[in-house]
């Protein structure tokens, strides 16, 4: 096994990257548990008391982490160059959150908002989810952020269908993401503006340059971005 998984790594060196997944993980969840503890800066408009909880969006915000190992899959095996750029934008933009999370606290003030108006079981499936990630570590919101580098990746790459379909099913599925981090209460709209202007920037650092000393040593190539 140990031999097969050394093959592999060899012949696809650009998976190296995804290394970072544990150690994101572990800084996350002593973000989570310690940010309360720190004085944390709250976060909140009167926006945010205004847009209704919605316990349905539980449902695309729960598929975002399908949605993330989907398109990771597929990149992983079908375009190395697609791969490897999608995770320069994701763990960079990640990579700059939780800095920002760990020199200033954060949590979503939910003062003023009216949290689990109806007893069913999707009210239940928000109240499990913020059991384990609670609005902390919140700005610029992660959700959104990794969301809108998805769906770049899926128009870039078309995923192997008719593009034009591909595209809007995405932009459909990305857009109740986004709308599902404020509906729930996870974030605040302040969380979600933030995000943009941050995917704005990684955009054009992960697919601007050519990157071609990289992309050769990890033998990226063989399949280009199309």
């Amino acid at each position: 096994m140990l031999k097969k998984i050394k093959d592999f790594v060899k012949q696809n060196k650009h998976s190296l990257i995804l290394v970072y997944w544990p150690i994101h993980g572990i800084w996350y969840s002593i973000l989570q548990a310690t940010t309360m503890s720190r004085a944390p800066i709250a976060v909140a408009v009167e926006l945010d008391r205004l847009i209704p909880f919605n316990e349905w969006f539980v449902i695309p915000y729960a598929l975002w982490y399908l949605q993330i190992a989907a398109v990771t899959l597929y990149l992983l095996f079908k375009n190395k160059e697609g791969f490897t750029r999608l995770y320069v934008y994701m763990f960079g933009g990640m990579f700059f959150c939780m800095l920002l999370c760990t020199v200033l606290p954060m949590y979503f003030d939910r003062t003023g908002v009216e949290m689990y108006p109806r007893n069913n079981l999707l009210t239940d499936a928000v109240r499990f989810v913020q059991g384990f990630d609670p609005p902390t570590t919140i700005l610029p919101s992660m959700h959104v952020y990794v969301t809108l580098g998805l769906h770049m990746a899926v128009c870039k790459d078309g995923l192997g269908m008719e593009r034009r379909l591909m595209r809007l099913a995405s932009l459909a599925f990305s857009l109740s993401v986004c709308l599902a981090t404020v509906f729930i209460k996870q974030h605040s709209v302040l969380d979600v503006a933030a995000a943009l202007p941050l995917a704005a920037v990684m955009y054009f650092v992960a697919y601007k340059p050519s990157y071609k000393r990289l992309f050769t040593k990890l033998n990226v190539y063989k399949n280009p971005v199309g």
